[in-house]
């Protein structure tokens, strides 16, 4: 189990950038997640709303594999 200390996300390069209690450093492709887990422009919206408010809970979800839950019980539907 990974130890995540610190979180961001890189706009230029479009990575997650992570740093481990340990000093090691990850990065992760948003745009891989994104084809990975998310179906629609809703799901997509739940991994937005994550990776610019909170990224190192983003990271987290990731990691230990309960990204695919988040996305199904947080869409940002708008109201007709």
């Amino acid at each position: 189990m990974l130890y995540v200390k610190t979180c961001k996300y890189n706009l230029d390069s479009g990575y997650l950038e992570a740093e481990d209690v340990f000093g090691n450093k990850y990065s992760v492709d948003v745009c891989a997640v994104e084809y990975e887990y998310a179906d629609n422009m809703y799901d997509r919206s739940a991994l937005d709303y994550l990776l610019y408010n909170k990224p190192l809970e983003y990271m987290n979800l990731l990691l230990s594999g309960e990204l695919p839950e988040y996305i199904n019980t947080h869409h940002f539907r708008l109201e007709d």
